[in-house]
């Protein structure tokens, strides 16, 4: 059995066993300012310098001028001030299209009353045809009815004059007389009738004619209100199509800036740990000149420390190595084959070189000589810290591959992947494993 700690996780091992559950993994320290999976470099880009923060040079990756920090910094106030403007371009598009929105609403809705009143002119139109229809039939009944009683009453007279007919009349004269009055009566009732129903027809007419007239008028009113609707949905339409595009943009210049925020911050830390690697080395210097012995206090200067470490060979075996292991999930106390956490790594790669390491970045920091930063050669392990002036804080390791970039297993959720050796921050320093 022994006991080891991988990127802040104390676990207990047995020989032929998978790595074990955190024994209290409440109080296991998370990893802190790890790189943002959104800024992960591709593999394709590995060896294009403008990619990271340090310029090209596998040995010499030298940091960024406070020129160029600022020049960053530039940058992103003008990300800043171009996302402004496109926020406000799109919140005046959005506001517009809600207006044409509330529009279309309200001349749909008075499309759809049009189409009622059409709907209603036609309607009664309909009602006053067959109104006029009925008239016309009832005139040319009360016609018909006049002429048959002409006829009748032409037929009655034989063409004998009156007195002749009164003489030769087999009821006498008085029945003469009252075939004359019936006569006379039916005579006025005919016309009387004929009279009546050419009224309903003239009636009926003007009826027509004016539910025509509102029927045309209502036919114009809907031809009208389907042209406002057509005109205010294709309005709407090319306003919904600005605002997209708008958004396109807007959400084009939010991606920039964050580029931009995170080339600056990255190249801020770069710089900030540069500065801290010139200052701990100029320390180192000046303690081994003064012979105060190792700067790591009181503690005893490991077997290796006047080795120069593991060779180049052995460091190319495990870098490509860990390259291979690309795309494979972050997992706490993971040391493959499947997942890794970032010290099972490390160790990993570095027995494919015949090394064997720790599991745990506190050991690894431990287990070859420190190389300073403008020295380093590929499978340098390069560690993190909260504090760069302390290592006990330290919490994160990656395998240097060359210009500027490591490949690591960065937190949970992520994968393993290749980032700027810079973009963690809190770079402490660099060890060469010892062979």
């Amino acid at each position: 059995m022994r006991a080891v700690l991988g990127c802040g996780l104390l676990i207990v091992l047995s020989p032929a066993a998978a790595p074990a559950s955190a024994a209290d993994p409440a109080s296991a320290v998370a990893p802190a300012n790890v790189a943002d999976p959104a800024n992960a470099v591709d593999p394709a880009n590995v060896g294009d310098s403008a990619s990271v923060a340090a310029p090209a040079g596998a040995g010499n990756p030298k940091p960024p001028s406070a020129a160029q920090i600022r020049a960053a910094e530039n940058r992103v106030r003008q990300q800043q001030a171009a996302l402004g403007q496109a926020q406000g371009k799109l919140s005046a598009a959005a506001t517009e299209l809600t207006r044409l929105q509330n529009q279309a609403e309200v001349l749909t809705e008075r499309y759809d009353q049009t189409q009622v009143n059409e709907q209603r002119a036609a309607s009664a139109f309909k009602v006053t045809e067959a109104r006029l229809q009925h008239a016309e039939q009832q005139q040319a009944q009360s016609r018909d009815k006049v002429a048959a009683l002409a006829a009748e009453e032409f037929e009655s007279g034989g063409g004998f004059d009156p007195v002749t007919a009164m003489i030769g009349d087999a009821h006498g004269p008085q029945a003469y007389l009252s075939q004359v009055g019936m006569g006379q009566v039916l005579a006025q009732w005919g016309t009387e009738t004929l009279s009546a129903n050419q009224a309903n027809d003239t009636v009926a007419g003007v009826f027509r004619a004016q539910a025509h007239k509102l029927l045309v008028a209502r036919q114009a009113d809907l031809r009208a209100a389907n042209d406002l609707k057509v005109a205010i949905q294709a309005a709407v339409s090319r306003q919904q199509t600005l605002v997209k595009l708008t958004k396109g943009k807007r959400d084009n210049l939010a991606r920039e800036l964050n580029t931009a925020q995170a080339k600056a911050a990255s190249l801020k830390a770069a710089r900030q740990a540069a500065l801290a690697a010139q200052a701990a080395a100029a320390a180192e210097r000046a303690t081994a000149a003064a012979g105060s012995g190792p700067t790591q206090g009181d503690t005893q200067a490991p077997s290796w420390a006047g080795s120069a470490g593991a060779s180049s060979t052995q460091g190319d075996i495990a870098a490509n190595w860990a390259l291979s292991q690309l795309g494979k999930p972050y997992l706490w106390g993971g040391a493959g084959p499947d997942s890794y956490d970032c010290s099972g790594l490390t160790m990993m790669a570095w027995a494919r070189a015949g090394v064997q390491l720790l599991h745990y970045t506190g050991y690894q920091w431990e287990e070859g000589p420190h190389v300073p930063l403008n020295e380093l050669q590929r499978g340098d392990l390069l560690f993190y810290a909260t504090n760069t002036s302390d290592p006990s804080t330290i919490h994160h390791v990656g395998i240097y591959i060359g210009n500027g970039m490591m490949v690591d297993a960065p937190y949970t959720g992520a994968f393993v992947r290749i980032d700027s050796m810079y973009q963690p921050g809190g770079l402490i320093g660099a060890v060469r494993p010892a062979g």
